[in-house]
This record gives structure tokens, C-alpha cells and sequence, in this order.
């Protein structure tokens, strides 16, 4: 009864593509063919985040360094602080393009800048988020990439 109520559904697929099994089927592999460009595709960077550890209260820097894949150049990028512990306070949630110091096409490093009220260590998140391209004239294909990275922020002892 199912076959039967497919067949009238769906009237212009070929009615051995109606039975459960092999819908089921056609349907799988045609999702599979959709993404197998994505899958061919490396990631277009990586980032790391490193804090320094400050012996008092105030200032505290990190190091976000973003690095393009291979055959690739990152061609924007900016970061967001989403996380950070309670005794530190980010003195911008959101960094720029314009504040970044420029390595290279490939590689990219942005300081960031927090303010500890008091001792302490936890966990700062943030969100790197990067245009990358590959190719080049009217092969050059740009996509927007993000990653989560953390650090350990230490303050005082």
C-alpha cells in the first residue's frame, strides 16, 4: 500500500524508484554525490591561540596566528572573543582586519588584549574567522572559514 500511495505522489519519477528500498537508495547516493566536492576541499587555514602568563593583575596579551593551507592566502580575517573567565575582561570582543600585523599572504598574527582584575587561571575562546582563497584570475575561488581556538590565561601565582 505505501508503493501505491508513492506512485500517485510522485508522479514523475519512474515507478521503480517508488518502492521504499531503492528511493531510500536514490536518495542516499544523490545526497552523496552533492557533497563530495566539499570533502575534496582541505581546510583553508588553521589558527592557535597563545596567551602569556603575567605575574601581577592588568594587561594580558595573546597571540592568535592564523595559517593558510597549502596553495592558498587568506585575504581577510577578524576574531571574537566568546568565552573568557570572569576575573579578565577582553578590552575588545571583536578584532579587526585593520589591527592585524600582516606576516604574509599565507600566515597572519593578531594581538589581543585583555585586562585581569585580579589572579587567577581559566580558559579564553575565541573565534577566528577568515576569508581564504585558492587559484588564481578566474579560477580563484574565495570561502569563509572559522575555527574555535583557546588558551589558558594565568594570572599571579
Amino acid at each position: 500500500m505505501g508503493s501505491v500511495a508513492l506512485r500517485r505522489g510522485l508522479p514523475y519519477l519512474p515507478a521503480m524508484l517508488q518502492t521504499d528500498d531503492l528511493r531510500w537508495l536514490f536518495l542516499g547516493s544523490s545526497t552523496l554525490l552533492l557533497a563530495l566536492p566539499a570533502w575534496a576541499e582541505a581546510p583553508g587555514m588553521t589558527a592557535e591561540l597563545s596567551c602569556r602568563p603575567e605575574a601581577a593583575p592588568g594587561r594580558v596579551l595573546c597571540e592568535l596566528k592564523y595559517r593558510a593551507g597549502s596553495e592558498a592566502r587568506l585575504v581577510w580575517a577578524d576574531a571574537l572573543v566568546t568565552a573568557a573567565p570572569d576575573f579578565v575582561r577582553p578590552l575588545r570582543s571583536r578584532v579587526t582586519p585593520e589591527r592585524f600585523k600582516e606576516v604574509g599572504t599565507a600566515e597572519r598574527k593578531l594581538n589581543l588584549a585583555f585586562v585581569a582584575a585580579k589572579s587567577g587561571t581559566g580558559q579564553v575562546t575565541v573565534r577566528a574567522r577568515a576569508v581564504v582563497c585558492r587559484g588564481v584570475g578566474e579560477r580563484e575561488r574565495c570561502r569563509p572559514e572559522s575555527q574555535d581556538v583557546r588558551a589558558e590565561i594565568r594570572v599571579g601565582s
